[in-house]
């Protein structure tokens, strides 16, 4: 297999909860990553790959959730329509995350 397309974004939370962000593409097979690369304030600060769309060869979208940030994994591989990136932040906090997707044939 070959990387064809790759794809970045970025993107911030703030304050107590989770920010995200989807990004929907045609059904593909990628790898998709997301790391934390900065904070402001004090506490724990975390990103990873809420959910995302899986295509089902009967061409149905199942949705895998992780469940609460504990769950989230850094990076997935699979044949998808979205993918959903997500930070956890606390109260007076500021967090920055990039995204990745990569097109794999």
């Amino acid at each position: 297999m070959a990387i064809t397309n790759l794809h970045w974004w970025w993107f911030s939370g703030a304050g107590n909860g989770y920010s995200t962000s989807e990004i929907d593409i045609a059904p593909a097979t990628v790898g998709a990553a997301v790391a934390l690369y900065g904070q402001s304030g004090g506490g724990t600060s975390f990103t990873g790959i809420k959910s995302y769309r899986r295509r089902n060869p009967d061409g149905t979208d199942q949705n895998i959730d992780f469940g609460d940030w504990t769950s989230w994994p850094p990076v997935i591989f699979d044949l998808v329509s979205s993918v959903v990136f997500a930070t956890a932040t606390v109260s007076d906090q500021e967090a920055w995350t990039i995204m990745r997707i990569d097109w794999w044939e």
